[in-house]
This record gives C-alpha cells, sequence and structure tokens, in this order.
C-alpha cells in the first residue's frame, strides 16, 4: 500500500513541479481549451445545413472549435417538453453553454439557428485575429469591451496603450523562478523571448461579436451591472483572466496581470488556474518557435483519463448538457435579502461563493480514487498470489 501511494504521489509531484517555462507559454502548449456545449432544438429531420457545419466541426467529430454539439428532436415527447420548459418556440435554435465545469448555468449566448449564425458561432474576425496573434508568439492580448461611453473609453484606451507599449519593452521572462520545494530553476530557453503584449477593442454591441462579448461579459457574475469600458488579458489557447473595470484600468492592475503570465509557471494543472476559456476554432498545434516545453506531459486528470471510447464519451457529455438544462430551467427557493451578492469594486476579480465544484476538491477526490483503484489491484494481485 505504501508502494502504490508513493508511486502515485511521486507522479502528481512531477507533473506540479513547474517547468523552467512561463506560465502564457505552458498555457499555449499544453492546455487543451476546455469545450463549451452547444444544443440545438430542431422539429424536421435531418436538422439542416447548419447544423450539418456545426457538426463537422465538433471536438466529438474531430474538428478544430472547442464545443460539443447535442441535437434535440423536438417532435418526440422529450425533447418536445425539453423546448417547453425552455419557452422555446422557433425552431431551429441553438444555446451556447460555458464549458461543464463553469459555475455559470445559464447559456451564453441563445437564439434561432440560420446557416449564417453557424458560421458566426465557429468563427468571427476578432476571434480568429486573437488566434493567430497567441499562435505567433504574443504572451497576451489584452481585449477592452468599450462601453459607449467616448470619454471613459478613450482614458480607458490610452492606459491600456501606454501600458502595453511601456510593458512590451521593459518587462522581462526571468531568468530564474522557484520550484515548490523553494529550489531556483532556470529559464534559459527563454532569455532572448520576446516580451509583447497586444491590444483589441471590441464595441459592446458588435453584431459579429456577440457570442465573444457575451463569453467575456458573462465570465463573471456581476460584469453586467457596469456599463464601464472593461478589459481582459487572453492568453495561452484564448483563456481570459479576470476583468479590469473602468478606474481600474490603471497602470498597476495592467502591470500586475502581465507580470503574472510571464512569470515561472508553478501550477501546471489547469484547473487550479484561474480564467475562462473562450470559443475559437484554431490549430493550436504549431505555435511560433514550435514546441518549447520539454518536461513530460502527465497531468493529474481523474480515472476519467482511462475511458476512450468516443461514442459512449458523446453520449455522457450530452446526457450533462441536458441535465444541466434542465437544471437551470427549474424553479429556485427564493434568496433572502441578506444573502444577495454585493458589488465588487472597479478592477477588482469578482467572486464567485459557494463553487460547487472546487478544483483543490476535485483533485482531491481523484487523488482518492486512483488510490481506491490502485488497494483493490494490489488486493486482487496478493489473493491471486496467496491462492497460488
Amino acid at each position: 500500500m505504501a508502494m502504490v501511494l508513493a508511486i502515485l504521489l511521486a507522479g502528481i509531484t512531477s507533473d506540479s513541479q513547474a517547468c523552467n517555462v512561463p506560465a502564457f507559454r505552458y498555457a499555449l502548449e499544453r492546455w487543451p481549451a476546455d469545450p463549451y456545449q452547444l444544443l440545438v432544438y430542431y422539429e424536421t429531420s435531418p436538422p439542416g445545413k447548419a447544423y450539418d457545419l456545426l457538426q463537422r466541426s465538433a471536438v466529438e467529430r474531430g474538428g478544430i472549435a472547442n464545443y460539443t454539439l447535442k441535437g434535440i428532436d423536438v417532435t418526440k415527447p422529450e425533447g418536445k417538453a425539453l423546448a417547453e420548459q425552455r419557452k422555446i418556440a422557433v425552431f431551429p435554435w441553438v444555446e451556447a453553454f460555458y464549458p461543464s465545469h463553469s459555475q455559470v448555468r445559464t447559456p451564453v449566448w441563445s437564439g434561432p439557428l440560420t446557416l449564417d449564425r453557424a458560421r458566426r458561432i465557429l468563427d468571427s474576425p476578432k476571434r480568429s485575429g486573437l488566434a493567430q496573434k497567441l499562435l505567433s508568439g504574443e504572451v497576451a492580448v489584452w481585449i477592452l469591451i468599450k462601453s459607449g461611453n467616448e470619454v471613459k473609453d478613450r482614458r480607458a484606451l490610452q492606459s491600456l496603450r501606454a501600458c502595453l507599449e511601456r510593458g512590451s519593452k521593459t518587462l522581462k521572462i526571468p531568468e530564474t523562478g522557484t520550484d515548490l520545494n523553494g529550489n531556483q530553476v532556470e529559464v534559459a530557453d527563454f532569455k532572448t523571448y520576446p516580451v509583447h503584449f497586444d491590444l483589441m477593442e471590441i464595441a459592446r454591441d458588435d453584431p459579429e461579436e456577440d457570442l465573444l462579448v457575451n463569453a467575456l461579459m458573462r465570465s463573471e457574475p456581476d460584469l453586467g451591472q457596469y456599463d464601464d469600458p472593461l478589459a481582459f488579458p487572453v492568453f495561452g489557447r484564448g483563456r481570459a483572466l479576470y476583468a479590469l473595470v473602468g478606474d481600474g484600468i490603471q497602470e498597476k492592475n495592467i502591470q500586475e496581470a502581465c507580470q503574472s503570465l510571464i512569470a515561472w509557471c508553478s501550477c501546471e494543472v489547469k484547473a487550479l488556474n484561474p480564467g475562462t476559456d473562450l470559443l475559437i476554432s484554431a490549430n493550436w498545434s504549431r505555435p511560433c518557435g514550435g514546441k518549447m516545453v520539454k518536461d513530460p506531459d502527465l497531468p493529474l486528470a481523474g480515472l476519467s483519463v482511462f475511458h476512450r471510447d468516443p461514442a459512449t464519451t458523446e453520449a455522457a457529455v450530452a446526457s450533462r448538457m441536458i441535465d444541466r438544462v434542465k437544471a437551470e430551467a427549474a424553479p429556485r427557493a427564493p434568496v433572502a435579502a441578506n444573502g444577495a451578492t454585493g458589488s465588487v469594486a472597479a478592477g477588482t476579480p469578482a467572486q464567485v461563493p459557494g463553487s460547487r465544484e472546487n478544483p483543490v476538491v476535485q483533485n482531491m477526490l481523484y487523488l482518492a480514487g486512483a488510490v481506491g483503484l490502485a488497494l483493490l489491484v494490489l488486493s486482487v494481485f496478493v489473493k491471486v498470489k496467496i491462492g497460488k
């Protein structure tokens, strides 16, 4: 038992021991984008060209877009009941949800599914440009969602632009870091890596970018309350960090976020890092400079890593999607007046209270499950040996 536990813990330690790679680069090479979940309600079979287009690019079909797709036939009793529960009367209709581990249970976007809408779910000018910039070696791309107030937007844009230009000239990737044991680790491969930050502006009501704007603005529970410009640093394979809001878009906060991304990577388990992945169609396998992460890829992902049946996986994902929709539509108990969520100070990340899916707890459960499985295998082995 002690030996089995030691082996398991050694595997976890080897993964959580940080490599000599900055956080933004590790995320780009090693963190697959979490899949969004699309539900399409239809009343004709087959569902149509728009559905076919989405299907070809879905994760379960080997597509490069990070989403799974489930069709719901509303001519069947269960599909009809679900559509009525969701008050959907126009078909085909699509709902896009955040990845399954997200604490946000409402759709990121929903509406009639047309061929044009399917194309815009798959891609948009800003999302395509974002992927190209990240693949070209940018540390991060800051997205400024404008408020529509010219004075506020100009002030935020000037502050962001000045800070990012200054940061691109002065910030350097540290030559040494510290691992979890306190030992210094050299970052020799990145001594000459050019640190650069880019900037994108998006109007809050841009019809071509409504999915991107919604995904950013709904990533924290209170962002919709602000009529100020919002700034998000995006890195890796389209992972957005917390928002800076209004007057919080200032040098101290911007520099802090930039420095955190070029810092040495100390936690390689993606779920333990902050951020929300965006829905982007991109081939992330060939970043600028080729492969720069050289440590073995041994993520602690739980016992699900042993499951390889695509058909069963797709069915399980679809079942969770439908359960999630039903749960979201179900009546909720009233919230006491003293339990209302207060607003968050501008420039600070909004916190989500009471997370049901704490990543630390998840990984502890994964560890317990792995240990249990190992003990079961060991007990069977011992019995066989004794039987002999």
